[in-house]
């Protein structure tokens, strides 16, 4: 299946922007564009393409919505672009907006692939499913079709490594990779790391431990921060770690590659993989003579210029690593790092303080709603109808979903006044809040990351399904390095019946809580140094093949 276009047009100037566009040359597309407008004319794929182009080029997204509009004026009532102002929209922000238009194009047009993924995402998003047959067909549409599916959002609607390894590839960049010219060695080994997210983001919280623990006797650091400077604590701690530190947010892809073999990094660190504002193309290209993928996605790059990636035992099993591209650096433990100098959350019962009933047994997640699918919430529902005594807490993600959720309860034979609400708060905050509740609930094909060892740094179970694919076991992997067994089942009727026995039994959820209050201190997940170290040897592992003229190998500490 293909996305159905009007009439294709051609013209020398909007050739170029189309090839500038193709090269991830936003600033020569957008360029290139306005001027095929102003002398070529103004065609429906000219404005479309020029807001395609805003909406990938940092805090422009909002711009993109007039020439989408422009667009879709040209060629009233076409799918494409009603679709494609659909994208816009949501990415400006504006998500109730963008989903209206989404179904419009879907109305039109049941096949539509470039509304039906985004669809998906913002009904989930929303809570807008009838059902998991209705998410079953549509996902069978796409999955029927070599369109090319945003790989993050494929994580949480499919578990199976064999399809998230195909639309990986998919999505992957069509670029040639540049040959390398050795550099002299250097005293340190010197690491590049690249990334949307050096602020206070869900990456930084987990990487600030690493970063603070790094050894600097041994490596240097170089920091290429992809969006545009932004200032608080976090990207603070980040320019003064740093020992050179890039913001390199307006250059190209090529540009950003080029600078950092300029730099003469031994090894270049992806934060984003393939991710919203990632630029996989850099590595494409080839930034570094060794390339690892670390943390900032759950899955393959599928580029054969990627050499490594970061995962452990539990999230890679042996026999696993033919759903990935890269080989695998497997860290004793569990993969994600852990700051363990944050602040940990306030004991003692603060429930009043968030709204949070006393004598209730509180159940929560505090997953991001896209996460959250027919099958997850069903399961929720009956641990709720067989506990009389409990409540949901959900977090929301800052939208009112208070009608949907009193739909969807019903719906489930549950009162909605069972299901409580939050949003976004300070990380801190959090935390505190965390702590107030029974058992966390996990989502299955894409669980809680940085939110279960939140969970668990706050003193709170967190009751997971461990699944096939990457995603699906990272709770599993972070409950493994706490020491806490139990707590990670393998269908979802083991998964109702464990929440509901923990539920029905206050001493056995206490001595819980209690064992991951004594294990915090011991345990490997949160044994910063101990896991610095570990990383860092694996990182001079690789580096030693290099140097040695060897190719990227499994490794492991």
């Amino acid at each position: 299946m293909t996305i159905a276009f009007p009439q294709a047009f051609h013209a020398p100037v909007y050739n170029s922007a189309i090839a500038y566009l193709k090269a991830r040359n936003f600033p020569m597309a957008e360029a290139h564009l306005r001027r095929s407008i102003a002398e070529e004319g103004a065609t429906a794929l000219s404005f479309h393409y020029l807001a395609q182009v805003l909406s990938q080029m940092g805090g422009r997204q909002k711009d993109a919505l007039a020439p989408q509009a422009a667009a879709l004026k040209l060629a009233p009532r076409h799918p494409v672009f009603i679709a494609a102002l659909g994208l816009r929209l949501q990415d400006a922000g504006k998500e109730h907006e963008g989903l209206t238009l989404l179904e419009e194009a879907l109305a039109i047009d049941p096949n539509n692939l470039l509304a039906l993924p985004w669809a998906l995402r913002l009904r989930r998003r929303f809570m807008l499913w009838t059902g998991q047959e209705q998410e079953d067909a549509a996902l069978a549409t796409l999955l029927n079709s070599d369109y090319q599916i945003d790989p993050l959002m494929l994580l949480t609607y499919v578990d199976d490594p064999l399809i998230q390894l195909k639309y990986a590839g998919l999505s992957a960049p069509r670029v040639a990779e540049k040959p390398m010219k050795a550099h002299a060695a250097h005293e340190k080994i010197r690491i590049g790391y690249f990334s949307a997210d050096f602020y206070q983001h869900a990456t930084m919280h987990l990487m600030k431990g690493l970063l603070r623990e790094h050894d600097r006797d041994r490596f240097e650091f170089n920091i290429y921060d992809l969006k545009p400077v932004l200032t608080d604590t976090d990207s603070e701690f980040v320019r003064e770690f740093a020992d050179v530190y890039h913001d390199v947010s307006s250059l190209t892809a090529d540009q950003i590659a080029d600078l950092a073999r300029k730099d003469e990094i031994d090894i270049a660190i992806d934060l984003k993989g393939q991710t919203k504002e990632a630029r996989p193309e850099i590595f494409a290209l080839r930034a570094a003579p060794v390339q690892i993928s670390f943390l900032g996605f759950p899955g393959t790059s599928a580029m054969q210029a990627m050499d490594y990636m970061v995962a452990d035992k539990m999230t890679i099993p042996e026999g696993d690593e033919r759903y990935f591209s890269e080989k695998i650096m497997r860290m004793p433990g569990c993969y994600q790092p852990t700051d363990n100098a944050r602040s940990p959350a306030q004991k003692g019962n603060l429930r009043q303080n968030f709204g949070l009933p006393e004598d209730k047994f509180i159940f929560a997640n505090f997953n991001h709603p896209h996460k959250v699918g027919p099958r997850e919430f069903a399961a929720w529902m009956r641990v709720l109808r067989e506990t009389s005594n409990s409540v949901l807490l959900y977090f929301t993600g800052g939208s009112d979903l208070t009608a949907e959720l009193a739909r969807q309860a019903t719906d489930h034979g549950v009162d909605p006044s069972r299901i409580l609400t939050c949003g976004m708060i300070p990380q801190h905050e959090h935390l505190d809040r965390m702590a107030q509740v029974d058992l966390c609930l996990d989502c299955f094909a894409y669980n809680a990351h940085t939110t279960a060892s939140d969970a668990l740094w706050a003193g709170v179970p967190l009751l997971t399904l461990c699944g096939s694919q990457f995603s699906a076991r990272v709770a599993t992997s972070i409950l493994s390095a706490a020491g806490i067994d139990g707590l990670s089942v393998t269908s979802e009727n083991a998964f109702v019946d464990k929440a509901v026995a923990l539920s029905q039994d206050p001493d056995a959820t206490s001595a819980l809580k209690a064992q991951i209050a004594r294990n915090r201190e011991s345990c490997s997940l949160f044994d910063t140094i101990a896991w610095t170290s570990n990383f860092e040897h694996l990182l001079e592992k690789a580096h030693a093949r290099r140097v040695a003229g060897q190719p990227p190998a499994h490794l492991s500490v």
